[in-house]
């Protein structure tokens, strides 16, 4: 029987510049201790099987089909699993007849900005190399799994396999020469200690969706996205420097994350009724914002809560508090026989 591989790989949340992110500003991102797990074994059948819930839509496919995908074909939507173990296969050069036995495994919420597709695509890119007994770097892995996310969205930033790869908590910024550059930022997660994560209901729209709408308004408006994209730049930088010095969170967070917020609402990525909500919290004191692609006319996602110093945010009964730790580790593997 061949040897198992297994991995697992955090969520993420961007703390701020999402959007921006996607033409070149740059972004503070954290892993969030919510994780997905994939283990992989390989197979003389070619064929690959996926077994885990629902969400991953699975059964089976012929390793040939989803190498296709790989190879620019129309990948099906909820055939991500597939697309990733195909890439990763036709990246890796594997012998023909060579299948993959997967299962997956996911404590991450789809729909909730916390890279649930990020997490698979990195997992299972890293979970299909071990198996095959390659021991590739960091970097390949985000490669492959990029390769998969532009598939799956047509214009990633990239931050969020950075974020789940790595883990902790990272300073991304885009290169002159086009690549991201990402690195931690070692004192950021004890500023981070009451940030609140909220689940505020799934979008109608995919991520892929929300950038190319960004886009197109950029094209119409270029005055006012570039305007927001500029305001969510300040932010972010602002707020790196106030984590790495060690400011109270509370209070250099607080005005920080108002502006970005009003600043992607006028990207029109902030649902009207989440954006009434964040108004509330705000005049008790606290701030919040969309962290992800967000939404227009249903959820927008994954909305972080700063509470005003010393208090407590009062939020909408129909959000659901996530419970996890933010600066997670990334990327972790182990091999069983």
């Amino acid at each position: 029987m061949s040897p198992e591989a297994a991995v697992s790989v955090p969520g993420k949340a961007i703390l701020l510049g999402e959007h921006a992110a996607v033409y070149g500003y740059p972004a503070l991102v954290t892993a969030v201790d919510l994780r997905l797990t994939v283990t992989a074994r390989v197979t003389g059948d070619g064929r690959i099987t996926v077994d885990g819930s629902s969400e991953f839509r699975t059964g089976a496919m012929s390793a040939a089909e989803a190498m296709g995908f790989s190879g620019g074909a129309e990948a099906p939507g909820d055939r991500l699993a597939y697309l990733a173990c195909g890439t990763a296969l036709a990246h890796a050069d594997a012998p023909s007849g060579t299948g993959l036995a997967l299962r997956i495994a996911s404590d991450i919420p789809p729909g909730a900005g916390l890279g649930s597709s990020a997490a698979l695509s990195v997992g299972v890119v890293a979970a299909v190399f071990t198996a095959l007994g390659l021991r590739v770097a960091a970097g390949t892995i985000a490669e492959v799994a990029k390769r998969v996310e532009a598939r799956q969205h047509g214009r990633p930033s990239g931050v969020d396999v950075e974020a789940v790869l790595r883990g902790g908590t990272l300073w991304c910024r885009r290169t002159a020469e086009g690549t991201l550059a990402c690195a931690p930022l070692s004192t950021a997660q004890a500023g981070l200690t009451r940030l609140e994560l909220y689940h505020t209901g799934a979008p109608a729209e995919s991520t892929g969706d929300m950038v190319a709408s960004v886009g197109l308004l950029r094209e119409r408006e270029p005055r006012r996205v570039n305007a927001a994209l500029a305001s969510i730049e300040a932010a972010t930088l602002a707020a790196r420097d106030a984590l790495a010095a060690g400011l109270d969170a509370d209070r250099a967070l607080l005005p920080l994350m108002a502006r970005a917020e009003a600043a992607l609402e006028a990207l029109e990525v902030v649902p009207a009724d989440v954006a009434r909500a964040i108004r509330a919290i705000e005049a008790q004191g606290g701030a919040a914002k969309v962290s992800g692609a967000g939404g227009r006319a249903a959820g927008g996602g994954l909305v972080l809560v700063l509470p005003a110093p010393g208090g407590a945010a009062t939020v909408p009964s129909q959000w659901k508090r996530l419970h996890a730790r933010l600066g997670a580790p990334g990327l972790l593997e182990d091999v069983a026989a």
